[in-house]
């Protein structure tokens, strides 16, 4: 049978297209962490659902800082103490993990990112923590303040920010939504969550988000 030169050379490409595989086949998933499967989802109420009583609730409680030992740190020498106790760093700045105890002085609901102010003992009635009480919680110090949260386990930045968004949605619902405002002022509270280091806040301890804020019940 006679081919042309032209029927040849199509025949030659087509074997040569064949022998080739121009892609990996690999499945989905199969080196990934349940984290970062979640992520590849882009579903972030999975993300924060498989982070969040394993991972992210444990490494605030187990590594907060004393709010009053920070406050006296703070007050020696702010950039020592940022330098000692704020743990991660984030490309959005320094964040701090601290815990305590103190009485609410005062409810703050003029915005809709409502504040408590708590005075820490020794007590003088001026408030030395302000803590988020919603309904809207601003930042994302729970996100960044671990280093659990990482920007490079994201496909953008759409993602990280939707990470952080449904964290604080998490707070909001699980530790706030129990809490009546109106029954703060006054109350003995117990607390733990993450707040920004910044420079002259006041209170000191500014606009902590937290995972844990219990009432302390009298005896």
């Amino acid at each position: 049978m006679n081919r042309t030169p032209r029927a040849v050379a199509v025949l030659g490409l087509m074997l040569v297209l064949a022998s080739c595989v121009p892609w990996t086949v690999r499945p989905i998933g199969g080196d990934a962490t349940p984290a970062a499967a979640a992520v590849a989802s882009s579903d972030p109420v999975a993300y924060v659902d498989s982070i969040w009583s394993s991972r992210l609730l444990p490494a605030v409680l187990n590594t907060a800082v004393d709010a009053r030992e920070l406050l006296t740190a703070l007050a020696a020498s702010p950039s020592a103490a940022r330098q000692r106790y704020c743990l991660h760093y984030s490309g959005s700045g320094a964040y701090c993990v601290v815990k305590g105890e103190g009485i609410v002085t005062s409810i703050d609901n003029r915005s809709r990112v409502g504040l408590a102010f708590v005075d820490i003992a020794p007590f003088d009635g001026r408030p030395d923590v302000s803590i988020q009480i919603g309904p809207v919680l601003s930042g994302n110090a729970l996100r960044d303040a671990t280093g659990i949260v990482r920007f490079s386990d994201f496909v953008n930045q759409l993602q990280f920010a939707d990470a952080g968004n449904e964290i604080n949605n998490r707070v909001l619902k699980s530790v706030l939504a129990p809490l009546d405002p109106k029954r703060l002022k006054g109350q003995t509270v117990s607390f733990a969550g993450a707040l920004p280091a910044t420079d002259h806040a006041d209170p000191p301890l500014a606009g902590l988000v937290p995972v844990l804020l219990t009432i302390k019940e009298r005896r």
